[in-house]
């Protein structure tokens, strides 16, 4: 395992700063120029080895990206644009110079890619399990900052993308299969594996969402459809009523489902997690707006649903309307 100066010289070299980054790392503390009018987005996210991924079926530069984009997600899906990451790590002996590296490759690669400077962070050594944890600190122009609790009765329920392929990819790899075995992959696992890996999260979809103030609530789905949700349901104090075969579920689920009757395509896109997909709420109105944004940015959204009076979840499905708990991950502490 790299001592803490030369993981902090690893990290400095794969950053990448902007004009807004007035001291970067190496000091205390940096400092950055806040942008007059623009409200800022701060989150993080602490990934912990065995729970929240495997370094033996996730390489180490997926496992970069991906720690760095599920952060990148709750930015999005807060309408906003992120601007700067803070990276801590805590690491084993038994890590290398060489895994460092490439985790970190992972992050600066998607760091660049998404405009986002590395400005700083922590590092310490640990007993057993590798930690990650990221911070970001976006913007969005003053009071477009979209939430939770903006949903109301008779908005139209919408995500983005397709839902299900995460947890699929998820069960190929607690079934052995692992990404570099490329020969004996065929195309849905492949898709599948990648979707939990390397999950892409929908900055310009969100950004766009809020900056034109068509979603009056949005979440990112990281524990599942049902329990994201229920978040907004909760914090916006309404009900949902949604449609069973309006969920966009992949492809790649319905093929392998379809071979295995024990498992249900609609409970997959329902309560299976990490998709990183947006989740948002629109008004009647709006439906236009939307439909001319998102072919205007190449991207694809579903209705889902609608939010109702009442304060439950429910599912209309084979003509019989059911209530649906949130089933999605929640972690045990």
């Amino acid at each position: 395992m790299p001592n803490e100066s030369e993981i902090i010289s690893l990290v400095k070299k794969h950053a990448r700063l902007n004009d807004q980054v007035l001291v970067g790392i190496g000091d205390d503390a940096a400092v950055i120029k806040a942008s007059a009018g623009t409200d800022l987005i701060a989150c993080c996210d602490l990934m912990v080895e065995s729970v929240h991924f495997r370094t033996e079926w996730t390489p180490p530069r997926l496992l970069g990206r991906k720690a760095l984009a599920v952060n990148l997600s709750d930015v999005a899906a807060m309408g906003a644009l992120p601007k700067f990451a803070m990276i801590s790590i805590a690491v084993p002996h038994k890590y290398s110079p060489e895994f460092i590296d490439e985790l970190l490759k992972g992050i600066s690669e998607l760091a660049d890619a998404s405009g986002v400077a590395i400005i700083g962070g922590d590092t310490s050594g640990s007993s057993q399990s590798l930690f990650i944890d990221i911070s970001v600190i976006g913007e969005c122009e003053g009071g477009r900052a979209v939430t939770r609790s903006g949903a109301e009765i008779g908005n139209r329920i919408y995500v983005s993308g397709s839902l299900g392929a995460s947890a699929l990819g998820l069960s190929f790899l607690e079934a052995g299969f692992r990404l570099s075995d490329v020969k004996d992959l065929g195309d849905t696992a492949r898709h599948a594996l990648l979707k939990h890996l390397a999950p892409e999260p929908k900055l310009r979809l969100g950004r766009a969402l809020g900056e034109a103030g068509l979603a009056t609530a949005m979440i990112d789905i990281s524990d599942g459809l049902s329990t994201d949700l229920s978040h907004i349901l909760e914090e916006s104090s309404v009900g949902a009523m949604l449609k069973a075969t309006a969920l966009p579920i992949d492809d790649c689920v319905l093929s392998a489902t379809a071979s295995v009757p024990a498992v249900d395509a609609t409970t997959l896109a329902l309560n299976g997690g990490e998709e990183y997909e947006l989740l948002f709420t629109v008004r009647p109105q709006d439906q236009d707006g939307l439909t001319f944004l998102v072919k205007t940015l190449g991207e694809r959204v579903t209705q889902i649903g609608e939010i109702v009076p009442g304060r439950d979840l429910k599912l209309e499905r084979n003509g019989i309307i059911e209530t649906v708990q949130p089933r999605g991950y929640e972690h045990i502490i």
